[in-house]
């Protein structure tokens, strides 16, 4: 386990735990490269966007951006294949200010599309997009600054919702308004105030994505609810669960969905479940962070979970990197991290586990140092390790 973006005075970190970082060789890994991280990005701060040669340890800037946010970054991610990546950018041109671009690092080519990427489906073809600057008033973490949102007073507006670019042609269309889902899924009061989607990712076969549909918290309200929904290409939903605690989740398949929740009930605490796209029907399962969240994502054969934790209570400033082995029932603490607690809460550094394509290697974002790293991990060690979780030097 060691740190592989460079010791040059910059911070680096990748961004969110389900966006594939590594190219299929798996010697080349994205990253976002910036001058601070004590503070929310304004519209005019600039991250580089490039990637780190694992063999050599050199960073290779490919592109700059304006459009990112400690949580997510750009959207980064390779795109199709290895020969072009994908991010976000600001555009004034465009009906959101927001637009997904597609480079070519080789040549240098670039080309834009007229949305924002919140999600790519796995053969590149079909881009979901959702207003980035609704999601900057409800969590600022996770949308992009210096966008006012002309719908910000609409509690459910007939004209947003869920955008569907074809990545070839460039056509976008609207295929599931705010104004439809509230009146499709309406349980008061959470679906009588404004609502948000976030968080919305296809499935592997992209012709099926979930999305999870949120309330801003009225005045006097703590936190928000969460309905989950799949849907079809076309826009035809299906609630999975009512508003309740729903947070990170992960595809296991084309059909079930793992995710951290609190099972339909709107009070208890979150609990690690696989749900059946198409039944409903719930599974349990063990759950290394009872009552708490964590980043759960699957590794590519569907063998083990990787799960990163929250500080705070007994554990004061540090962050967990859970395995569980769904073969051998086993479930570890192999990596054990300081962390750095921020003065706001939406640019603190969650671990963000990801693994590479072949399983072999796993890559997460720290600030053990002091400064945001990523950092590169074997899938033996975190497989042989039977001692003390392993950790990093401090700052």
């Amino acid at each position: 386990m060691y740190v592989f973006t460079p010791d040059d005075g910059f911070h680096y970190f990748f961004g969110y735990y389900d966006l594939q970082p590594f190219d299929s060789s798996e010697r080349f890994h994205l990253v976002h490269r910036v001058r601070f991280m004590d503070r929310l990005p304004a519209a005019d701060d600039t991250a580089e966007l490039g990637a780190v040669d694992l063999e050599t340890g050199r960073f290779l800037k490919y592109a700059e951006t304006t459009a990112w946010n400690f949580q997510q970054g750009a959207m980064l991610r390779y795109f199709g294949d290895d020969g072009h990546i994908l991010y976000n950018v600001r555009d004034r041109g465009t009906p959101s200010g927001f637009a997904a671009e597609i480079l070519e690092p080789k040549t240098g080519a670039k080309r834009r599309l007229p949305c924002p990427a919140a999600d790519v489906s796995k053969d590149g073809t079909l881009l979901l997009s959702v207003n980035f600057s609704r999601i900057f008033d409800f969590r600022p973490g996770y949308g992009y600054a210096g966008v006012p949102d002309p719908r910000k007073d609409v509690r459910a507006p007939e004209d947003d919702g869920i955008f569907l670019t074809d990545t070839r042609t460039g056509n976008t269309r609207l295929i599931a308004d705010y104004d439809r889902i509230r009146r499709e899924f309406p349980q008061p009061p959470f679906s009588d105030g404004k609502l948000l989607v976030n968080h919305i990712t296809f499935n592997p076969a992209g012709d099926r994505f979930l999305f999870l549909l949120r309330n801003f918290p009225e005045p006097g309200q703590r936190g928000w609810k969460t309905q989950l929904i799949v849907s079809d290409t076309d826009g035809k939903m299906k609630k999975l669960t009512d508003y309740c605690l729903n947070s990170h989740y992960h595809w296991k398949n084309d059909r079930e969905i793992l995710i951290v929740s609190s099972l339909r009930t709107e009070d208890d605490g979150f609990s690690l479940v696989l749900i059946d796209s198409e039944t409903g029907e719930a599974v349990l399962l063990p759950d290394p962070n009872p009552n708490w969240d964590i980043h759960c994502l699957y590794s590519p054969d569907r063998r083990l979970i990787v799960g990163d934790s929250y500080p705070g209570g007994s554990r004061g400033a540090t962050r967990s990197l859970w395995l569980i082995d769904t073969e051998r029932g086993v479930m570890t603490e192999p990596v054990r991290v300081d962390t750095v607690i921020p003065p706001i809460v939406d640019i603190r550094c969650d671990l963000h586990a990801r693994w590479s394509p072949s399983g072999h290697l796993l890559s997460f974002d720290s600030t053990h140092s002091g400064r945001r790293t990523s950092v590169l991990v074997t899938a033996e060690e975190l497989l042989g390790h039977d001692g003390p979780p392993m950790t990093l030097p401090a700052r």
